[in-house]
């Protein structure tokens, strides 16, 4: 018996977009008005706009709807032109120091040319460095004119003790975030994960000591910050991500599967790998061996596959926008909890969302505590 699509059709009507942008060109008016609403949601406009660029589709597909892709696509390309030129005055910024700087997320696959980066919205740099240089790159970027967002002294903390991350810096000239990374996830999280390996295995880009993860190490953070750092609300990118490195990659090197589970055992980081293979060939028709998982060490088990298998679809996918589901927002609330549970232990967390469930009650006591 056939496998019958449950899906709602807005979903069905994003998915078929994006896995096949040839049939773009038959979609009605109605049907682009409502892609285009769900595209813009989960930012994946400059997405289809370059997909269907590169097949040179854009033209037979009805004008409206191709004027404002191409706005996409250009609104896209100047975010990472702003994000290449903010990585450029960092390197400005270090002067020659001996820091080596791993560039992650959206401008690492700029760098590497990868099939996801064209059209891919992004407006932070996300870079690593080792726990010791942390304070040296931090100082160096202030004494040249970035500075932090105006912090209550909680989330201060919160930063400096528990995050992995010291607080976003903005120079007052551009509006990039620069987020420096220690580690890939949060130190109090329930997934310790080593940056030192890591760090060993990156590749060099450039002179200047900058770095990007191996493509093992690539695929294996976006895992992770997909089942691990996120709450997967409107995630749909970054699965969509997953998915044109493992076919990229995977064309690239023979034996990239087989090296991408052994450096996930090696790493401890089966769960989010199992998860993001799982829903990457559940959602985006993955060309992935369905016996992958298999070789994981570490993996969910059923009762918790069940229920992820039920409410990460609802979550990652952009709701209707006209008709929001009552079960996507059940779904949506129990994986933000998740990711917190999953990020801090129970005594830091139940302050925690306590502290911020009384701002969120009353704001004004979070500008009297800057």
């Amino acid at each position: 018996m056939a496998k019958v699509d449950t899906r709602p059709d807005h979903h069905r009507l994003l998915l078929e977009a994006i896995v096949q942008p040839a049939s773009l060109t038959r979609y009605d008016n109605r049907q682009w008005e409502l892609l285009l609403r769900l595209a813009r949601r989960a930012q994946l406009s400059g997405y289809l706009a370059a997909k269907l660029e590169k097949d040179e589709l854009l033209d037979k597909i009805p004008r409206r709807a191709s004027n404002l892709l191409r706005s996409s696509l250009i609104q896209a390309r100047k975010q990472q032109q702003s994000v290449n030129w903010e990585l450029n005055r960092v390197i400005w910024a270090l002067d020659g120091q001996d820091i080596p700087v791993i560039v992650l997320k959206g401008m690492a696959y700029l760098l590497q040319d990868l099939p996801n980066a064209p059209g891919r919205m992004f407006a932070d740099l996300d870079l690593l460095v080792s726990k010791e240089n942390l304070g040296q790159i931090e100082s160096s970027l202030l004494k040249k004119g970035w500075r932090h967002h105006a912090l209550t002294d909680y989330d201060e903390r919160y930063y400096r003790e528990w995050s992995h991350e010291i607080p976003a810096l903005v120079h007052p000239e551009r509006s990039v975030e620069v987020d420096v990374h220690h580690t890939l996830s949060s130190p109090l999280g329930k997934l310790k994960i080593d940056p030192l390996p890591f760090r060993e295995a990156a590749v060099k880009v450039k002179d200047a000591g900058i770095y990007v993860l191996s493509p093992e190490d690539m695929v294996l953070h976006c895992a992770v910050n997909l089942f691990q750092n996120n709450e997967l609300a409107d995630d749909l990118r970054h699965l969509l991500d997953f998915h044109e490195m493992m076919l990229f990659f995977s064309s690239q090197q023979p034996f990239f599967q087989q090296k991408l589970i052994e450096r996930a055992n090696q790493l401890g980081l089966g769960n989010p790998l199992f998860y993001s293979l799982y829903f990457s060939r559940l959602l985006l028709r993955s060309a992935i061996p369905d016996d992958l998982e298999k070789q994981l060490d570490r993996q969910p088990g059923w009762l918790a596959r069940r229920v992820m298998h039920h409410c990460v679809p609802l979550a990652l996918l952009p709701q209707h926008p006209d008709h929001p589901s009552r079960m996507a927002g059940y779904a949506r609330m129990w994986l933000y909890w998740r990711s917190h549970w999953l990020r801090m232990p129970l005594y830091r967390l139940v302050p925690h969302l306590a502290y911020k469930f009384y701002l969120s009650v009353f704001p004004a006591r979070a500008e009297t505590s800057k």
